[in-house]
């Protein structure tokens, strides 16, 4: 019977496919009718299963799909309670292909049968050379590696369980060469191995323990050799690669939890480990890194993901090994960086007598591979990572250099004496041997900054690395943070070691000397690395966090360095710095004021950075025919400088400069909105502008008193309006005009975001006599009706500025729904069509954000009983447009429930209408039973639901309509 059927609508979708000219009306019509009535099929599962199997007829497939589909869902209200195929599978414990075997008491039985694991293991070394098995067999292992749960309570079972495993495992790495497509599963063994059984490593056998961590580094450096010739070919699979991030990982469980491991023998692993890495990332004949990647390594700046991002855990990992071998790795470095530092210098004349042959480019190129792979280790090393918390030295560091110090083998003189003579020009110091190790390695990278200073006076300056250079700007931040006047304070426990103290302590003539060298080199790479974006960002950054510590800007803000660098910033060509780098500087530079207490002094300090912007904007503003004179390149590339500056002095702003920083910032945005109308039409100008107002909203607003408050309020209000006037109507079909549009609007987004900001977060003490005339949301709102009419269907496809838009409105309607439903008409049409346009044109995080903006104003509607308001009218359609997208399964599935609440929201105001749509529902139905089934439906969903907006009715409402929906789809659907 099947089989006819089959055949049936093989030949009715041979007939529906056909070209009209080849079968007749009559034929497509009967052929119709057999997909009809296959679709009204009671229980259609067997002939859908045969279908998939067998049949081969593509439509037909489509057809048994959808009526599959369909009866699962008209018959979900039938499903028994214990039915729980769906809920077993819904619930996903891990994202791995070899998820943890967790398992309960009741597979004791099996699972610790001795024989168990040898015969897992026997079946992969019979399958290991048959590809498509081996990795199914692999993940076996690492899964029976990660064996957990209720089952591995009794800890005798456990132990006798992992010995018997690791036995096999070390059996397994002893007696094979490992391919680099189970590299990845052998090292999750590791992985799960230590993540699951670490604490039981301690109770197994001396011999074995030993054996495993002998096996563990050996494969870890032969991972490490196979990632440096993965590195040296970009396009092979990763496979070592990835191995060696999962051994490493595992290392550094074993480094802080395996606490019953002898000290020699860890020193040793960690020993092995350190160096292969190190010779992995060395040239030849010291490392083993391939020719290949020197000569094609070309460092790309542009690229984010450069060495420091790609391969930070990594490092991470390496430096935490390498601080419990501190008197065998910091020698290793240093000596590396010396030896490469001498390189160059011997290098330097080379280059400037004669052009190089292709093997001294070459080797110059491995000297600078050397150089920035040493220093990412160092970095690593000397320093943990302390975002979001205070940066302290490692207290290994610390106790190592306090015994070197006890032991005579290092003093505090020689160390100082070291750092002073870090000039390229000057000969090696005599007392090196007797300097910390830690200064050590200082030195060199103070040496190597030196020698690209050395470089430039020689006119050899485009032969330095760019990389090499923002690799030491990385580390000597990550030094200035950690072991530039440290704290003493929070080394109560542990004092800090007395050799860096005397480099590097507060009144210590070193540390301002070291200071002045850092700025010194900040200001060298501004005048001189101005093409190198990447260097220049990371030079910034080094000085943004040099001057966010009091405790260091009072050193830096006195020294001669420190006017230098002010004096060539404001001596700097226009237009010769990259995009954000100017902003940087000032943001800094005004930063660093803040450590000043005496008011005379702090004015006469702002007072002398904010002068020079004052009178270059006044000689631009006071410029006749300003007009004509915006088309100027020189011209715009001031204009570009100011702002961009201003920007900087924006960002540096806080509580304790907001009173100088403001007065000065006041007079400079009410000309702005003028700028903006004559450089209308140059895109980077009116960006920063809008920009520069957003900042100002940011970082000052929230300090100001009312009165500056409204000042700012009307010139951001001017600028927005500026920009609408002269945009409205301007229409383009050219995608770079809408990537424009849309940026400059996610900028005014940002600005009323952030004015919307000020009646959540003000921070300005009031007095009794201060009063309040324009709030901050109604700001927001007037701005918000400039630039909605510019927010077209074409712009809002662009996904930023879409969440932006709407997180917006959302924001607004959380903080002040009275204002919303008092919007005038015009506005709120124009608001409330954004709404729908969200809701039935756009992704689920926009329709969420549309859902909840049309909850919380019904809810404020119902609260305040405001039904008859133009707003409460105007909010009405949304509860048919709601029930109709629900119905016709235009919402996604994930958002039914928020959906629901919002529903509810919807008919506790407008209950009369529900009732309406309710019936008119029911009534177009033409089959009787149907229509039945949905006024039942409907009655089930509100019966004996409080409609009244509170929680607790709101959450049974919810309940209720999923029930609801799982119903309804089958019977409305069908039909």
């Amino acid at each position: 019977m099947s089989e006819q059927a089959i055949n049936e609508l093989e030949a009715a979708a041979q007939i529906i496919m056909a070209p009209p000219n080849i079968v007749s009306n009559e034929q497509r019509h009967h052929a119709e009718v057999i997909f009809l009535n296959f679709r009204k099929s009671k229980s259609p599962y067997e002939i859908c299963r045969q279908i998939l199997e067998k049949c081969p007829n593509q439509y037909v497939m489509f057809e048994s799909a959808e009526v599959l589909k369909e009866a699962i869902i008209r018959e979900w209200s039938f499903l028994m309670e214990n039915d729980r195929l769906i809920g077993i599978y819904e619930s996903v414990h891990e994202s791995d292909q070899a998820p943890a075997l967790r398992l309960t008491n009741s597979w004791s039985e099996i699972m610790f049968n001795p024989d168990l694991v040898p015969l897992m293991f026997q079946i992969y070394w019979k399958l290991r050379d048959i590809d498509e098995l081996s990795h199914h067999c692999l993940n076996c292992l690492v899964q029976l590696a990660s064996l957990s749960g209720g089952i591995t309570i009794n800890s005798e079972a456990r132990l006798k369980y992992l010995h018997s495993y690791l036995g096999n495992f070390v059996n397994l790495l002893s007696n094979v060469t490992i391919r680099e497509k189970e590299s990845l599963g052998i090292s999750n063994i590791a992985r799960k191995l230590v993540l699951f059984f670490i604490n039981d490593f301690s109770n197994l056998p001396t011999p074995l323990q030993e054996t495993i961590m002998d096996e563990f580094t050996r494969i870890t450096c032969n991972f490490a050799e196979g990632a440096a010739r993965e590195d040296a070919n970009p396009d092979e699979e990763k496979y070592f690669s990835d191995s060696l991030e999962n051994m490493l990982e595992a290392w550094t469980t074993i480094s802080v939890e395996f606490s019953s491991i002898s000290e020699e023998l860890h020193q040793s692993c960690a020993t092995r480990i350190f160096n292969k890495y190190v010779q992995c990332h060395l040239a030849q004949p010291d490392g083993i890194r391939s020719l290949s990647l020197e000569n094609g390594h070309n460092c790309d700046e542009d690229l984010e993901d450069n060495d420091r991002t790609k391969f930070k855990e990594q490092l991470q990992i390496i430096g935490l090994l390498g601080r419990t071998i501190l008197p065998h790795s910091l020698p290793v470095l240093y000596k590396i960086l010396e030896s490469r530092t001498e390189s160059l210098l011997h290098m330097l004349p080379v280059m400037q007598q004669r052009a190089m042959n292709l093997n001294e480019a070459a080797s110059l190129d491995g000297v600078f591979e050397d150089v920035h792979w040493a220093v990412l280790i160092a970095g690593h090393l000397l320093c943990m990572e302390s975002d979001g918390e205070l940066a302290l030295i490692p207290s290994e560091i610390n106790n190592h250099s306090t015994e070197m110090a006890k032991k005579g083998a290092t003093c505090a003189d020689a160390s100082i004496k070291t750092l002073s003579m870090a000039d390229a020009k000057v000969q090696v110091p005599d007392c090196l041997e007797q300097c910390d190790p830690v200064i050590r390695i200082a030195y060199s990278v103070l040496r190597l900054a030196s020698i690209e200073e050395l470089a430039i006076s020689m006119r050899q300056g485009h032969f330095m690395s760019p990389e090499v250079g923002s690799t030491l700007m990385w580390f000597l931040k990550r030094w200035c943070l950690n072991y530039l006047l440290p704290p003493e304070e929070f080394y109560q426990q542990l004092r800090i070691s007395p050799v860096i103290l005397a480099c590097f302590g507060r009144d210590s003539e070193c540390s301002k000397m070291f200071i002045s060298v850092i700025l010194h080199k900040i200001a060298v790479n501004l005048y001189s690395f101005q093409s190198e974006p990447i260097l220049l960002r990371d030079t910034v950054q080094l000085f943004s966090d040099m001057v966010s510590s009091k405790q260091k800007s009072i050193y830096i803000i006195k020294t001669d360095s420190m006017a230098k660098l002010i004096n060539l910033t404001e001596q700097m060509e226009a237009g010769t710095l990259p995009p954000n780098i100017l902003r940087g500087i000032y943001k800094g530079i005004v930063t660093a004021g803040i450590c000043l207490t005496d008011p005379d002094e702090k004015n006469t300090y702002y007072q002398r950075i904010l002068e020079p912007l004052k009178n270059k904007f006044k000689a631009v503003v006071g410029q006749e025919n300003l007009g004509r004179m915006c088309e100027n390149e020189q011209v715009q590339k001031v204009v570009i400088d100011l702002l961009e500056s201003f920007i900087g002095v924006a960002r540096g702003s806080l509580v304790a400069t907001v009173e100088i920083l403001f007065p000065f910032m006041c007079p400079i945005l009410s000309e702005l909105p003028v700028f903006l109308t004559f450089f209308k039409d140059y895109q980077v100008i009116v960006q920063l502008i809008l920009e520069l107002f957003g900042q100002c909203a940011k970082s000052i607003l929230c300090y100001l008193a009312p009165s500056d408050s409204k000042k700012l309020y009307e010139s951001a209000l001017a600028a927005v309006q500026a920009y609408a006037k002269y945009n409205t109507n301007r229409l383009s079909t050219e995608s770079f005009a809408e990537e424009s549009s849309c940026q400059d609007l996610s900028l005014v987004l940002d600005l009323l975001t952030f004015i919307l900001a000020k009646d959540c977060v003000d921070l300005h003490v009031r007095s009794g006599e201060e009063e309040i005339t324009v709030t901050a949301s109604d700001v927001s709102l007037f701005g918000l009706k400039f630039i909605m009419p510019l927010m077209t269907l074409e712009l809002l496809k662009f996904p930023n500025l879409c969440a932006h838009f709407y997180r917006l409105l959302v924001l607004i309607n959380d903080i002040y729904p009275e204002k919303i439903a008092a919007l005038p008409h015009d506005m709120m049409v124009s608001l409330l069509q954004s709404i729908e346009l969200g809701l039935t044109n756009f992704g689920t995080d926009i329709v969420q954000a549309c859902l909840d903006f049309v909850q919380g104003m019904a809810c404020y509607l119902f609260r305040h009983s405001n039904f008859d308001t133009p707003f409460a009218v105007a909010l009405k359609p949304f509860l048919k447009l709601l029930m109709d997208l629900v119905l016709s399964h235009q919402i996604n599935s994930d958002l039914i429930s928020c959906s629901s609440t919002t529903i509810y929201s919807l008919i506790c105001c407008y209950q009369d209408e529900y009732q309406a749509l309710v019936q008119s529902l029911i009534q177009s139905q033409t089959d009787p039973m149907t229509a039945e089934r949905l006024a039942a439906a409907f009655n089930n969903l509100t019966q004996n639901v409080a409609l009244n907006c509170e929680r607790q009715p709101k959450l049974k409402f919810r309940d209720n309509f999923d029930k609801f929906i799982a119903n309804v789809h089958g019977f409305l659907l069908v039909k």
